[in-house]
């Protein structure tokens, strides 16, 4: 269904369905730069050509400061002055429908753009501060996210570990990693893997962030009571062979996810911890019986992004990568976690870590030494 709405400014445009929320086409020009429409467009457009994933706006006494994260790295884009920098975020409310009157609590919302063709998914958070209403507009493409397994730089022994943690047909595989660090691009290339093989596939996602042909993909509503814990529910009875839980935040979440990849389902679910054994303590911290993880865990897959050493100079980004496979002794280990407590060093000695695999990387010219302390610590 095709319908018409007016843009930023003014001019009529074609508004797509996309859930229950708009498409903006932000294909302006800059000479309305002038209006907070026009300077929103601008800065949109700004940041997709410089392949921003974030945009950040925060509120000053005189003005608002525009930054931009680039791979990984937060700079400082431009500062608007005046009354156009409240104009510009009461704005961006009224196109992620969310409440302009309200600027004492915290806000979500979303919107979609439309630029060369392209349609981008924006994730809207308002922070109230001291100063004003801070916002973070989370940029989310449509086309990138998609990559094969064999392409998100996993050395040739942890590929090799996915690879087979991929070709058994029921358990749970982990993905872990901080915000940001891939987790999301690492599920998707999984699944269309996996989707070839003629399974039910079934997705439990916040937001979905790239629909792919042949899976089944659920958008999480909390306002409306959808929330994980809710959709794993009713999943069962769709009979699924496969699962996808964008994120494991809860114990309930938790529980019923184990219990679906005990029962004969591939359950893969991501987890925001530092590493792989941190998603067993985070887990188990949780209120996770140890015994049931042992019984139902196949692997965790722990990544972080680094830029990329190109031509001289960091550009785009690189995943380390540590794949911790769940074999025999180990599941005996977890099942006594205060023996599994005792008995890490024996544990971490069947895998390559973050650390190692940054090593090998910087070894390799792929990155720098300097890059990897900034992103894993100085615990090299």
């Amino acid at each position: 269904m095709v319908r018409f709405f007016q843009t930023a400014s003014g001019r009529q445009a074609n508004e797509m369905e996309s859930g229950q929320h708009r498409i903006y086409d932000i294909e302006e020009q800059v000479e309305d730069a002038q209006t907070a429409a026009g300077m929103i467009n601008y800065i949109l457009r700004q940041a997709l050509l410089c392949r921003a994933s974030d945009i950040h706006l925060e509120p000053r006494t005189e003005y608002l400061l525009v930054k931009f994260r680039c791979d990984g790295q937060l700079r400082e884009e431009q500062r608007v002055k005046g009354v156009m920098q409240q104009l510009i975020l009461n704005r961006i409310k009224v196109m992620a429908e969310m409440d302009i009157t309200e600027k004492r609590l915290p806000q979500d919302g979303h919107l979609a753009v439309l630029w060369q063709n392209q349609k981008f998914d924006l994730r809207i958070s308002s922070l109230p501060l001291f100063q004003g209403e801070k916002m973070v507009l989370r940029i989310l493409g449509q086309q990138e996210i998609m990559l094969e397994i064999e392409q998100l730089g996993f050395s040739e022994e942890n590929l090799e570990k996915v690879q087979r943690l991929l070709q058994i047909p029921h358990g749970m595989i982990l993905v872990c990693g901080p915000t940001g660090s891939g987790k999301t691009t690492t599920l998707y290339s999984m699944l269309d893997s996996l989707r070839k093989k003629g399974s039910n596939i079934i997705t439990l996602e916040d937001p979905v962030e790239y629909e792919m042909q042949g899976i089944n993909q659920v958008q999480i509503n909390e306002k409306t009571g959808l929330t994980f814990a809710h959709g794993l529910r009713s999943i069962l009875r769709q009979d699924p062979d496969i699962i996808m839980v964008g994120e494991i935040r809860d114990l309930e979440s938790a529980e019923i996810a184990i219990r679906l990849a005990y029962t004969g389902h591939l359950v893969l679910a991501s987890l925001h911890t530092s590493n792989a054994l941190g998603a067993i303590k985070r887990l188990v911290e949780m209120g996770v019986a140890s015994h049931l993880l042992a019984s139902c865990l196949n692997g965790v897959v722990a990544q972080r992004l680094v830029r990329r050493c190109a031509e001289g100079n960091m550009q785009g980004r690189l995943a380390i990568q540590e794949v911790m496979l769940c074999d025999d002794t180990f599941r005996q280990l977890l099942s006594q976690y205060e023996v599994f407590l005792q008995r890490q060093q024996a544990v971490l000695a069947g895998f390559v870590s973050l650390v190692e695999d940054g090593k090998r990387k910087v070894e390799e010219g792929r990155t720098t030494m300097e890059e990897l302390i900034a992103v894993v610590g100085p615990q090299l």
